[in-house]
C-alpha cells in the first residue's frame, strides 16, 4: 500500500512538474525567439548601416506561437535618397516555408511616409504619405540582401518578394521643383490603390480610385482638379529600379515592358485664373525601356546639379541645360511606346476662347522615332467668337532626341541657329506634315480661310538636304489674308475678294543613275494662271546635298540638264494686267496685246532665224500672247550631249542671254494635266 500511495505521489509530482516546464517553457521558448528575433533585426540594421544606409527601429516583438511580428518607429535613410519612415509595423499568421524564406498571411504598415527626391528624377522634391497599407501573402529573403549600395538592396528584396495583393486606402503626394515664377507644387491625394499579385519585381495589375490634386508654387500655376480611375496592367517595378544600378543597367540589353497598359477615366483641371480642360479618357499600351541605352546615372547626376542650383535661387548655366538635354535625348533610343490615345478633350480660356478634340493619338515610338502624331475633329471658337476647325494635324516621323539635340546646340550656343549645318539638322526632326480639312480667321476679317490640304514630307540622310521631297498647298481665303510680298500672291488678281491658290512640289534623287527629277512642280491661282513644270537633271552626286555651301554650290554647277517640260494656263491673269496697263498708258488693252505678240515674234524670229525646227515653237508662243485664256506647252532639252548648269547660269548671266537658245531644243507638246495629289517620297 505504502509503495502505491509512493508510486502515485511521484505520478502528481511529474504531471505538476510537466505542467510547469509546458507553461514555463512555452512562455520562456517565447522569450528566447523574440529575443532571437530582436537580435535578427539589430543584424539587418548593422548590415544595413554597413552599406551606407541609416536603418533605425525599436520594440521589435516576435510571437512564435501566433505568429506575430512587430516592429515600431522604423526609420531608413541614405545620402542624397532620402529617408522612408513607418511607425508600425505587425506581420500575422508568419511561418518559415523554407530556410531561406519568411511567410506572413498579413502585414499591416501605419503610418508611411518618405521625403526626398523622386528616383528617376532627382531635379523634383517629393513626400508620400500612406495611414495605412495592408499586404496579403507576403513573401520575403530571410537570407542578407545582396548588393552595397541602396538601390542594389531593394531591388534584390522586390525580385524574391511576393505578394497576392497591396491595399493603400488613401494616399498623398506632394512634389516641389522649380524656382521662382517656375516653382510648381503638386498636392495629390489618390483614392483607394490596390497592386495585385507582385511576383519577381512585377505586379500583373492596379487599380487607382478617383483621385483629386492641387498645384501651386507659381500664382500663374495654381490649379486644381481630379483624375478618374486608373487601370494599369502589368507594372515592372524591378525594371525601373535596374536604371539606378550602374552594373545591372549596363547588363540588361533587352528591351523590358515597365506598363502593359494604362487606362485612365478622364480627367479635369481648372487654373485659378479662369484656364479649365478635361479629357473623357487616356489609354497608353506598351512602355517599354531598354536599361543599357539609357545615361540613368548621368540624366540623376545632372538632375541634382539642377536641384542645388535651384535650392540656391540660381539659375542654371548654359551648358548644364546643354548637358540634361543631351541626355533625354539619348534615353529616346532606349524607351519603346505602343500608343497612347486621348479622347473627348474641352478646354476653355479665361478670355472665353474654347475647344474640344475628338482624338489625340501617337505612337509607336521606336528607335528613338516617334511614327506618328495625329490630332482629330479640333473645333471651336476665339475670344471674339469666330470659328477655327482642324479636321486632321498629322506628324510623322518625329525624332524628339534630335530636337533636343538641336536644343542643346542652340542653348550652349545660340549662334549656332544661323549656321546651315544646323538647318539641315531640323530636317531629320520630322518626316512628315499633313494638315487637312483646316478653317481659321482671317487676320484682317472678313471670310474665313480654308486649308483643305496642307502636306509636307522628305527623305534623306541625317544632316543634309532631303533627296526626296513632296509638297502640297490647297487654300482658299479673302484675297486680304494672302501676303502681296510673296511674288504668287502677288499674282491674285485684283478686285477679287476671295481667291483659292493650289501649290505642289515634288522631287526624287535617283543615286544609282545619278538623276533628279522635280515634278510636280505645280502652281495655280483660280481666276488668275496655272503653270505646271517637270525638270529633269543628270551627273547628279551627293554633294549636292551637302550642307556645306562651297560643296553644294560645285556640286550644283556641274550638274547637267536632261529636259525641262513647261505648260502655262491664263485664266484671267493676262487680261487683267493688260487692262492695268493700258490704263496706265492710256492705251486699248488690245493695244497693248498686239505690242506685246509684235516685240515677241520680233525678238524670237531674229534670234532662231537659223533654226527652223523652232518655229512651231515660237508661234505657239506668239499665239499664247495674242488670245487670252490660252495654253503653252513646251519641253526643252540640250542639243548637245551636256549642258551643264553652270554654263546655262554663266550664259544668262552674261551680256547676250539669249545666245542660250542655241545651246536648247524646244518642241510643242500636249498640255501636263495638273496633279491631283502630291508625289509621296
Amino acid at each position: 500500500m505504502s509503495g502505491l500511495l509512493r508510486m502515485r505521489k511521484r505520478l502528481i509530482i511529474a504531471l505538476i512538474v510537466l505542467l510547469v516546464v509546458g507553461v514555463g517553457g512555452y512562455f520562456s521558448f517565447n522569450l528566447v525567439v523574440d529575443h532571437l528575433a530582436r537580435r535578427q533585426v539589430e543584424a539587418l540594421f548593422a548590415d544595413l548601416r554597413a552599406q551606407g544606409i541609416e536603418a533605425q527601429g525599436r520594440d521589435a516583438t516576435y510571437d512564435v506561437f501566433s505568429g506575430r511580428f512587430e516592429i515600431h518607429d522604423l526609420s531608413f535613410a541614405a545620402p542624397g535618397q532620402g529617408k522612408l519612415k513607418i511607425v508600425s509595423f505587425l506581420a500575422t499568421g508568419t511561418e518559415r516555408p523554407s530556410p531561406r524564406r519568411l511567410f506572413a498571411r498579413q502585414v499591416e504598415i501605419s503610418d508611411l511616409s518618405y521625403e526626398g527626391p523622386l528616383p528617376l528624377a532627382p531635379a523634383i522634391e517629393a513626400t508620400y504619405r500612406a495611414p495605412h497599407i495592408t499586404i496579403d501573402a507576403l513573401e520575403i529573403p530571410s537570407t542578407p540582401p545582396a548588393g552595397t549600395r541602396p538601390w542594389q538592396i531593394a531591388l534584390d528584396v522586390l525580385e524574391q518578394t511576393s505578394a497576392d495583393r497591396i491595399s493603400i486606402p488613401e494616399s498623398l503626394v506632394i512634389t516641389r521643383a522649380g524656382t521662382g515664377d517656375s516653382r510648381i507644387e503638386t498636392d495629390v491625394t489618390h483614392g483607394a490603390t490596390r497592386l495585385e499579385k507582385l511576383l519577381a519585381g512585377r505586379f500583373a495589375k492596379a487599380t487607382i480610385e478617383p483621385s483629386r490634386f492641387t498645384i501651386g508654387g507659381a500664382p500663374a500655376n495654381a490649379a486644381s482638379g481630379k483624375v478618374g480611375r486608373v487601370n494599369i496592367e502589368t507594372i515592372d517595378v524591378a525594371a525601373m529600379l535596374t536604371l539606378l544600378d550602374p552594373e545591372r543597367r549596363q547588363a540588361d540589353d533587352q528591351f523590358r515592358t515597365v506598363y502593359g497598359s494604362i487606362r485612365v477615366d478622364g480627367y479635369e483641371a481648372k487654373s485659378d485664373k479662369g484656364l479649365q480642360q478635361r479629357w473623357g479618357a487616356i489609354d497608353i499600351r506598351d512602355i517599354a525601356i531598354r536599361p543599357s541605352i539609357i545615361p540613368a546615372e548621368d540624366l540623376l547626376t545632372l538632375g541634382t546639379e539642377l536641384r542645388e542650383a535651384a535650392a540656391k535661387g540660381q539659375k542654371p548655366p548654359p551648358e548644364l541645360i546643354a548637358q540634361s538635354l543631351r541626355g533625354l535625348a539619348a534615353a529616346y533610343d532606349g524607351i519603346r511606346l505602343g500608343s497612347v490615345v486621348l479622347k473627348d478633350m474641352a478646354v476653355r480660356e479665361e478670355d472665353g476662347s474654347h475647344a474640344e478634340l475628338a482624338t489625340l493619338t501617337l505612337g509607336p515610338l521606336n528607335d528613338g522615332r516617334l511614327d506618328s502624331f495625329v490630332i482629330d475633329r479640333l473645333k471651336g471658337t476665339d475670344a471674339d467668337g469666330k470659328v477655327f476647325r482642324i479636321d486632321q494635324l498629322k506628324i510623322g516621323g518625329l525624332r524628339p532626341g534630335t530636337l533636343m539635340e538641336l536644343s542643346a546646340d542652340a542653348t550652349e550656343d545660340p549662334h549656332s541657329t544661323q549656321n546651315i549645318a544646323w538647318f539641315m539638322r531640323l530636317f531629320g526632326v520630322v518626316g512628315s506634315f499633313e494638315l487637312a480639312g483646316a478653317e481659321a480667321p482671317a487676320p484682317e476679317g472678313g471670310d474665313a480661310v480654308v486649308v483643305d490640304k496642307l502636306a509636307l514630307a522628305w527623305q534623306g540622310e541625317q544632316d543634309a538636304f532631303p533627296t526626296r521631297i513632296a509638297a502640297t498647298l490647297r487654300v482658299s481665303g479673302p484675297t486680304s489674308a494672302f501676303p502681296r510680298d510673296n511674288s504668287l500672291f502677288a499674282l491674285v488678281p485684283d478686285g477679287m475678294s476671295r481667291a483659292s491658290v493650289a501649290l505642289d512640289v515634288g522631287g526624287e534623287w535617283n543615286e544609282s543613275k545619278g538623276t533628279l527629277t522635280l515634278a510636280p512642280l505645280y502652281a495655280e491661282v483660280s481666276d488668275a494662271f496655272a503653270l505646271s513644270l517637270k525638270i529633269k537633271l543628270r551627273d547628279v552626286d551627293e554633294s549636292v546635298f551637302s550642307t556645306q555651301p562651297d560643296e553644294a554650290m560645285a556640286g550644283a554647277m556641274m550638274t547637267s540638264l536632261d529636259s525641262v517640260e513647261l505648260t502655262v494656263s491664263d485664266a484671267g491673269i493676262y487680261e487683267r494686267k493688260l487692262e492695268e496697263a493700258a490704263k496706265e498708258q492710256g492705251m486699248e488693252p488690245e493695244a497693248i496685246r498686239q505690242l506685246l505678240a509684235g516685240f515677241a515674234e520680233l525678238l524670237l524670229s531674229s534670234t532662231v532665224a537659223d533654226r527652223p525646227e523652232l518655229e512651231p515653237a515660237t508661234q505657239a508662243f506668239v499665239s499664247f500672247l495674242q488670245k487670252p485664256l490660252g495654253t503653252l506647252a513646251l519641253r526643252i532639252t540640250p542639243r548637245g550631249d551636256s549642258l551643264p548648269l553652270g554654263t546655262i547660269a554663266e550664259t544668262l548671266q552674261g551680256e547676250e542671254p539669249l545666245t542660250l537658245v542655241d545651246e536648247l531644243n524646244v518642241q510643242v507638246i500636249e498640255a501636263a494635266e495638273p496633279p491631283t495629289s502630291p508625289s509621296k517620297p
